[in-house]
């Protein structure tokens, strides 16, 4: 039986503002739009110095000019007549030439520029799923204005990350030219009806918790979809741990010595480490990119041996489809 390598994927959630609702105050009033682009900058220069590659999806709305939002109000209208609650906040911010942190082309154009990673998508505008009741109209016709983005702004998007990792809808994806999509663990939900402050803490503590498992393994590889049309469903992975708050307290070291057992738990048996974060947390995180680097250093180490394979969400869902056509040796297992 053939058996896939080990595998090394990133993936960052681009969202600017229109992701965070959850931050407080002080947090959200960090996420500037000079701050996006030194953010931006790190990451890409980071990844370049270690030689590594990852998937940068972008909100569409995120990459528009002012002028571009201006030109089609017709993008922010619905098909069910629903106003969702961000847009007008949006749009009010438009019209008061307060875009900073909404709206950043040039975070597109830095990752863009460095010629190696994949351009994905986050959605038009972060609208999640359960969140919103979405109908399958709306989604589609989400999907339908991500590709009328891409276009504008010459690239194509193969893979979705959906916005609060809510998926579903998942038939739709092919026949819109994604061909896969991040999956997600899930966070056990409390059974009583409590109000989304409590389960929100809940779910904080819960993520609190897994950044103690040492034991960590990496997540089996993809079964190949059951049907023709169906994208690839890419292991969830991991979050990267976002330095703020309690979290702040759990030692660098200890974070990544949890991801150098991970690492080399895939170099030697394969299976996916998928890591995933968002841009704006390096701004807002203590320490976020000297901590991510340390993490780098690991990965690189293992990639330039040959041990790991690190691809893009769109380049693992080639794996998937054509694991032929590998340019590293296939592991057979026994």
């Amino acid at each position: 039986m053939t058996t896939l390598p080990g595998v090394f994927t990133m993936s960052f959630d681009c969202e600017g503002l229109w992701g965070p609702s959850t931050l407080t105050p002080t947090l959200r009033q960090q996420i500037t739009q000079e701050r996006l682009i030194a953010a931006y900058r790190g990451l890409r220069d980071v990844l370049d110095s270690n030689d590594l590659r990852a998937t940068f999806a972008f909100v569409g709305t995120f990459v528009l000019t002012p002028d571009e939002v201006r030109q089609h109000p017709e993008w922010f209208e619905t098909i069910s007549g629903r106003q969702w609650p961000r847009t007008q906040e949006f749009l009010d911010a438009v019209a008061k030439d307060q875009t900073s942190g909404w709206l950043s082309p040039e975070c597109l154009e830095i990752i863009r520029e460095a010629g190696c990673h994949e351009l994905g998508t986050h959605g038009f505008q972060h609208i999640a799923l359960q969140d919103h009741s979405l109908t399958r109209a709306d989604f589609e016709r989400e999907l339908d204005l991500v590709a009328a983005v891409g276009r504008l702004k010459n690239f194509t998007s193969r893979t979705l990350i959906f916005p609060r990792n809510q998926a579903g809808y998942l038939d739709a994806l092919k026949p819109a030219g994604i061909d896969g999509f991040r999956e997600y663990i899930g966070m056990r939900r409390l059974s009583l009806p409590v109000p989304e402050s409590i389960q929100s803490r809940w779910d904080a503590l819960a993520a609190l918790g897994r950044e103690l498992k040492m034991w960590q393994k990496p997540q089996p590889h993809s079964e190949p979809a059951l049907e023709t049309n169906f994208a690839t469903a890419i292991p969830a992975g991991y979050f990267l741990n976002w330095r703020v708050g309690l979290r702040r307290r759990i030692p660098v070291k200890l974070s990544v010595t949890r991801w150098s057992r991970m690492l080399a738990h895939a170099a030697k048996h394969g299976g996916m480490i998928h890591l995933w974060s968002h841009p704006h947390n390096f701004i807002t995180g203590d320490q976020q990119l000297e901590f991510f680097g340390e993490i780098l250093r690991e990965a690189a180490a293992w990639v330039r041996r040959g041990d790991l394979l690190n691809l893009t969400q769109a380049e693992y869902c080639d794996l998937c489809e054509e694991p032929t056509t590998l340019k590293m040796p296939i592991r057979h297992a026994a």
